[in-house]
């Protein structure tokens, strides 16, 4: 008996519940009027995750950082002293070549123009932010490698 079409069906099941993980969490960002429909380039799609780091405490406020690498396709940035804590201001936030340490980054030459407008969209007032990090989420960076996302927030109490 022939049991090929088996390992078929469980790749298949595979990547069914790949895709429905990220484009699930695709469904709950809103990117309207931001990168939706902006022409993007055919490169593969580059998917990258965060490490948080805390940053300057200012009593009522403080800093927090978050940092991409090529590794999960979505980055959490959360105001996590308590639970009413909100993101008050996006410092930075660079999708493309951005360099520094947390409280001093620089933007790179070949970022995506809407960063910064789309993570102030999707996380200013909010006590945790999902980002999709995509050149479908932020638009194409015009970057040839290395594609990171740094995001710099200040977080308070509201």
């Amino acid at each position: 008996m022939d049991t090929s079409h088996c390992h078929y069906r469980g790749y298949i099941v595979l990547v069914f519940l790949f895709y429905s993980f990220v484009f699930g969490l695709a469904s709950n960002i809103d990117i309207s009027d931001d990168a939706k429909g902006s022409k993007t380039n055919s490169t593969p799609r580059r998917f990258l995750s965060n490490s948080i780091y805390h940053g300057k405490d200012m009593g009522n406020e403080y800093i927090r950082c978050a940092e991409s690498d090529l590794e999960i396709p979505q980055m959490d940035i959360s105001c996590e002293k308590t639970s009413k804590d909100v993101v008050r201001n996006i410092n930075f936030a660079d999708y493309g070549n951005p360099s520094g340490k947390c409280e001093h980054y620089r933007h790179g030459n070949c970022g995506a123009s809407n960063t910064l407008r789309i993570v102030k969209k999707n996380c200013l007032g909010k006590h945790k932010c999902v980002l999709l990090v995509s050149d479908e989420m932020f638009g194409t960076s015009h970057c040839n490698k290395d594609i990171q996302l740094f995001v710099q927030v200040t977080c308070t109490k509201p």
